[in-house]
C-alpha cells in the first residue's frame, strides 16, 4: 500500500526551464565556450548530478568542471532559481493525496538549501511532509535521496511511489526498490513516444489513478 509520493522538482512539480537554460548558457559563456538554444540539447541538462550536465549537454571538458559549478550556482541563485512555475493540477493532485493520509515529498538532484529556498519562495513549503535534495559537493544520488526520505518519514521502500519525468528517476527508484511512476510533461519521457518497462502518464491526475488501482 501506498503511503508516501515522492516527486522529483525539475520537469515533474516544476517547469524550471527558463532559469536552468539561461544559467547553463551564462555559465558557458562565461567560460569563454558556446552556449545552446537548441532546446532538446538543452533539455539533458535536467536530471542529470550537476557536474555531468555540462560533460553531457555541451562536451565541456573536466578541466573546465570545477569552475562551471561555480559560477552555475552563483548565477542561478541570482537569477535563475525563481524563474519557475508549477506545473497544472499539482497541487490540486497533492491536496487528494493529503486527503487520503498519503505523506507528500520532494526528492531532487537540486541542491537540497537550494530546492528548499524555491519551495519557500513560492510559499508551498507547507504542501511537502518531507524536501530532500543532494548536497554541496553532489554527492548524494536519486537513490541516497529516496532512500533518505523514505527514512525521514519511518517507512519502507514498499510504501513509497516516486514520480519522476527522467530515467534518472527511475533507475533511482529500481535502485532504491521504491514504485516508480513517469511523466511526459518534463524534460525526458517524450509524450507520444512508448516506453515498456515503464508506465508513463500525461497529466498529474494519473497519480491518483494509478494509486486507487
Amino acid at each position: 500500500m501506498i503511503k508516501a509520493v515522492f516527486f522529483d522538482f525539475d520537469g515533474t512539480l516544476f517547469d524550471t526551464s527558463e532559469g536552468i537554460f539561461h544559467t547553463a548558457n551564462f555559465t558557458m559563456e562565461a567560460l569563454g565556450k558556446k552556449g545552446s538554444d537548441d532546446y532538446e540539447q538543452l533539455s539533458k541538462f535536467v536530471g542529470p548530478p550537476l557536474r555531468d550536465c555540462f560533460k553531457i549537454t555541451f562536451g565541456l571538458e573536466e578541466e573546465f568542471i570545477d569552475d562551471a559549478v561555480r559560477i552555475y550556482r552563483k548565477e542561478y541563485m541570482r537569477d535563475g532559481a525563481l524563474r519557475c512555475k508549477i506545473y497544472p493540477q499539482i497541487l490540486d493532485v497533492i491536496n487528494a493525496l493529503h486527503d487520503k493520509n498519503i505523506k507528500v515529498g520532494v526528492c531532487t538532484l537540486k541542491y537540497d538549501t537550494l530546492v528548499k529556498y524555491i519551495i519557500e519562495q513560492k510559499g508551498l513549503t507547507s504542501y511537502f511532509d518531507v524536501i530532500q535534495g543532494t548536497n554541496e559537493a553532489g554527492t548524494l544520488s536519486k537513490t541516497d535521496a529516496i532512500l533518505l526520505a523514505t527514512e525521514a518519514l519511518s517507512l519502507s521502500p514498499s510504501q513509497v511511489l516516486m514520480v519522476g519525468d527522467t530515467v534518472n528517476d527511475e533507475k533511482g527508484a529500481k535502485n532504491a526498490k521504491v514504485s516508480f511512476l513517469g511523466v511526459n510533461w518534463g524534460f525526458g519521457y517524450k509524450k507520444g513516444e512508448v516506453y515498456e518497462e515503464s508506465v508513463i502518464i500525461s497529466e498529474p491526475i494519473e497519480i491518483l489513478n494509478y494509486i486507487n488501482k
